[in-house]
């Protein structure tokens, strides 16, 4: 499979193209532009979450474990003057919560190659991407979203692609590992349908609100 340079450098290479197409089309300002670039990046290495160790799985589980606190802070408290005694308690716990005891669960309930490795999950990350933004308005959700999904279909196809070797230069040998990353299901039949009704909710939410 693909290393983790190639899926870092994949998602940078989408997320960069998906940047410069909203400077261009929607006339986002740098920090707009920015944004949707890092989290372009960061698809590019999301559905190497179900990776059980190593530096994937670190630096994912370090990012939310930031990034996720502070999109929620506004949906958390009301309050426009927030104490700093409130600020240490809220990150600490969020950081704690996420990067240990959602990680371990993580890394307990998946293999690699199973369902974070699919089409559907990359739609998933795409449609949360989309969710966690909404309140920046309809053009930043979507390029977030847009983004997010492509990062984490650049990390499916490379895979893909590595699994392809060619004997004599010429004649093309497909692997074992060929059909595990592109695929709509996992083997595990309930965190296919756990995925799938996720996808169904996330979309319900998007539509309905």
């Amino acid at each position: 499979m693909s290393g983790f340079k190639t899926h870092l450098t994949g998602g940078v290479v989408s997320g960069a193209g998906l940047s410069a197409l909203s400077l261009v089309s929607f006339d986002f300002n740098m920090i707009q532009a920015s944004s949707i670039f890092i989290l372009g990046a960061f698809g590019g290495i999301l559905p190497d979450l179900d990776s059980d160790s190593g530096k994937p799985l670190a630096l994912i589980f370090g990012i939310l474990s930031v990034l996720i606190p502070t999109l929620l802070l506004h949906r958390i408290t009301d309050s426009k003057i927030i104490s700093p005694e409130f600020l240490v308690c809220y990150f600490v716990s969020g950081y704690i919560i996420i990067n240990y005891l959602i990680c371990g669960l993580i890394k307990k309930l998946t293999i690699h190659r199973g369902i974070m490795h699919s089409i559907p999950f990359a739609i998933l990350s795409g449609e949360i991407g989309y969710l966690l933004f909404i309140s920046s308005g309809p053009n930043i959700s979507e390029m977030v979203g847009l983004s997010v999904f492509a990062g984490c279909m650049v990390h499916l196809i490379l895979d893909e692609l590595n699994s392809i070797s060619f004997k004599f230069g010429l004649i093309p040998v497909w692997k074992s590992s060929f059909g595990t990353a592109l695929k709509i299901k996992s083997g595990n039949l309930f965190a296919t349908l756990f995925v799938y009704c996720l996808i169904f909710s996330a979309t319900a939410i998007i539509f309905l609100r």
